[in-house]
């Protein structure tokens, strides 16, 4: 039993004796909630200090990255519990906060700002994981590409003033919040051997599931065929430029 793609929390299950369901070359993929469970609160960390080629630095305890918050053991002092967070923003899919549950309250408490942006909403169902076919080794762009309308609002919330610092995170906390961090990133001018990087310090958390970073590279040639990360995150996300200015003047230094 292997999980597909290298991805915590999921479970390959042969279809060999149910030929009209699906093919044993095609089988059914479940997610593992019960997995997905033990590794709240980790791939926890701050996506400050990275120097940008202009000379500049992303500011230390604005942004963070983050696998779920719902089931961190409660003997288990976190660092966000230390953390005056303002916004809490969750990139899982409506099923796994039904099935995982919300971010524990004592992240919420205070006032602070819970936005929920369900990115693979329509990938999650009950009777399984369907995922949009792709070609091999674009798996990350397609998590750009199929849910644009749904980045479009996590830039636009990173956008708002009175935000930072904010926490976002998806289940696992490396594919859709590893993808989230290389835009961002990107965006602030960090360079991109630091953002692979960055996005491999997930493979600490799941060393049997290893990301690489060949992964990134679909996402880096979009950008680049759209002229650099301006031109993209106007043409692919719908931004506009104020919205990328606001970002980089509350996250640089």
């Amino acid at each position: 039993m292997a999980a597909p793609r290298g991805r915590p929390g999921f479970r390959v299950l042969s279809q060999e004796a149910d030929p009209k369901s699906r093919s044993a070359e095609n089988p059914r993929v479940v997610v593992d909630f019960d997995l997905l469970r033990r590794i709240g609160g980790l791939n926890f960390r701050d996506l400050g200090g990275h120097p940008t080629t202009d000379g500049r630095t992303v500011r230390n305890g604005m942004v963070y990255r983050s696998a779920h918050l719902a089931n961190i053991p409660e003997e288990i002092e976190h660092p966000l519990a230390s953390i005056r967070l303002r916004t809490l923003v969750t990139l899982q899919s409506r099923l796994e906060v039904e099935h995982l549950g919300p971010p524990r309250s004592e992240f919420l408490d205070s006032g602070v700002r819970w936005e929920h942006i369900p990115i693979g909403d329509p990938w999650f169902r009950r009777d399984g994981f369907h995922r949009i076919e792709s070609k091999p080794g674009h798996e990350h762009l397609v998590i750009v590409t199929e849910f644009r309308d749904d980045w479009q609002s996590f830039f636009k919330l990173l956008a708002e003033r009175e935000v930072y610092p904010l926490v976002f995170h998806c289940s696992a906390g490396r594919d859709r919040t590893g993808v989230g961090a290389a835009m961002l990133l990107e965006m602030l001018g960090v360079g991109r051997d630091r953002i692979v990087a960055d996005f491999l310090e997930s493979n600490t958390t799941f060393p049997k599931m290893p990301l690489n970073a060949r992964q990134l590279e679909p996402i880096f040639e979009m950008i680049d065929e759209n002229g650099g990360i301006e031109g993209f995150m106007h043409e692919v996300l719908g931004l506009e430029p104020i919205d990328i200015e606001v970002i980089r003047d509350d996250l640089l230094e």
